[in-house]
Order: structure tokens, then C-alpha cells, then sequence
């Protein structure tokens, strides 16, 4: 019966279609973009996104209006990067500026030339390199 199907249009949905947006549907204004374990890009510039979840290697990459850059444990990122925030699981190398907190894990390894905001640095986690607080004049 054709009345029995139902069109997903009708559907309210919070944040689309003029429903209001709800706590557990945040807006990630862009989303996550995620590089897969066996992903492995070399000489790329990637802009333009909210999220950007490491798990494989990039290298040699340059990063232009991305907020967060999550480098997940067994991830590598090896490049230029000016973020808002990051969160280093895995390895991170390059000239590295975070606006707001650069948060390293317990498995964490961060080298290179970094310019932080704020610093968080679990028991394990390293940091290596030209380090300086605060912004950039």
C-alpha cells in the first residue's frame, strides 16, 4: 500500500528543517574528516574542515582553517598547522601552532617548532623542540 511509505521529508530533524537544535546534536560546522589507519597522503594542503581525526600518516602537509586536529595513537603527523586546538595521541612533528589548548596523551609525542596557547601533558606524553607560550605577535 502506497499510503504505508513514509516520506523521510516529514520527518522533524533538530537543526534542519527549522527544528531547534538539541544538546545531543551538536553543530560541528563542518564535520569530522578522518584519514584511516592505512591512509598514508604526502605534500597535501587540507582546509576547510572542523575536524580532522589522524590515524594514519600525513606528511609533509600543510593545514589551512581547521579547528581541532585529533592525531589518535599509532597516527603521524608531520607538517604545518595552525589550529585551534589539538589533541596528540600519537606523533606529531612540523611547525605546530595552537590558538587555544594543545593537549598531549599518555602516548603522545609532539617535536618540532610549537607556539601554544594552553598545554596539557598526561604522565608519558613529550614535547620537544622550539616551544614557546602565548600568540604569535
Amino acid at each position: 500500500m502506497a499510503s504505508d511509505i513514509l516520506d523521510p521529508r516529514s520527518f522533524l530533524r533538530p537543526g534542519l528543517n527549522g527544528g531547534p537544535q538539541t544538546e545531543s546534536t551538536p553543530d560541528l560546522g563542518g564535520g569530522v574528516t578522518t584519514i584511516s589507519p592505512e591512509a598514508r597522503l604526502e605534500g597535501a594542503k587540507i582546509s576547510h574542515c572542523h575536524t580532522l581525526h589522524v590515524a594514519g600518516r600525513l606528511v609533509d602537509v600543510t593545514l589551512n582553517e581547521v579547528k581541532v586536529l585529533e592525531v589518535a595513537e599509532g597516527g603521524h603527523f608531520e607538517g604545518t598547522a595552525v589550529v585551534e586546538s589539538m589533541k596528540v595521541s600519537g606523533r606529531a612533528t612540523g611547525t605546530i601552532e595552537v590558538t587555544g589548548t594543545l593537549s598531549i596523551g599518555e602516548t603522545g609525542q609532539v617535536d618540532g617548532t610549537i607556539r601554544y596557547g594552553r598545554i596539557s601533558i598526561a604522565d608519558g606524553g613529550s614535547i620537544s623542540g622550539t616551544i614557546q607560550s602565548g600568540k604569535s605577535h
